[in-house]
């Protein structure tokens, strides 16, 4: 079964194009073209936005849009070359600018196909438009994204001392550390006094009992 020659696919953008510098290359490289096609254009073929985005951005239908795209891929084929064709060929680059946007439904797939299989115009016709819109998407510079700010990191603080509280006014400082082991030794010294006059009384009694 003889099939449709295998078709280009065209490139895109390699980040994100801006609305307004799209459409100021368009108008630049293609200055025939309608405002509304050079907006068209700028807005699928270089900005990715979805057609029923763009579609309600010009106030218009898709099928309007459809048709306003196909006469602007035409303009932009024919900065490569110019071509002959028939009625059918003019609906079959409709066909192909749907196609090339993903929208083109499945019977249309099947009329373009053999189209293609019999129309060698139209073959070329797709290559070199592909081939100019790589052209065109060769001339827009993607949008810059947002710079990142690298903060400095934080030098590492001194460990500091932990403060001490000072002591109010008035209030009586707690004793130091010599003061208190004096006064445990006068107090084990009392203790001991204490025990040995126990102890004499003890024996004195014993004593006393005895004689």
């Amino acid at each position: 079964m003889e099939r449709a020659p295998l078709r280009p696919i065209p490139g895109a953008p390699s980040g994100p194009v801006s609305d307004a510098d799209a459409v100021a290359l368009v108008a630049s490289a293609l200055p025939a073209l309608s405002e509304r096609e050079q907006v068209a254009l700028a807005l699928v073929a270089l900005a990715a936005k979805p057609r029923p985005q763009v579609a309600l951005r010009l106030g218009t239908d898709e099928a309007s849009l459809s048709e306003c795209l196909a006469r602007a891929r035409k303009e932009l084929r024919r900065t490569l070359a110019p071509l002959p064709g028939s009625g059918w060929c003019e609906r079959s680059e409709r066909l192909i600018s749907d196609r090339m946007d993903g929208v083109l439904a499945e019977r249309d797939r099947a009329r373009l196909d053999v189209h293609l299989r019999n129309c060698p115009r139209c073959v070329e016709h797709e290559r070199r438009l592909v081939a100019a819109t790589d052209a065109l998407v060769a001339g827009v510079a993607p949008a810059p994204s947002a710079p990142v700010l690298l903060l400095p990191a934080a030098e590492p603080s001194e460990a500091k001392p932990a403060a001490t509280a000072s002591p109010e006014p008035g209030a009586a400082e707690p004793p130091s550390l010599p003061a208190r082991l004096a006064a445990w030794n006068v107090l084990l010294v009392i203790a001991i006094v204490l025990a040995l006059a126990c102890i004499a009384l003890a024996l004195a009694g014993v004593l006393s009992v005895q004689l």
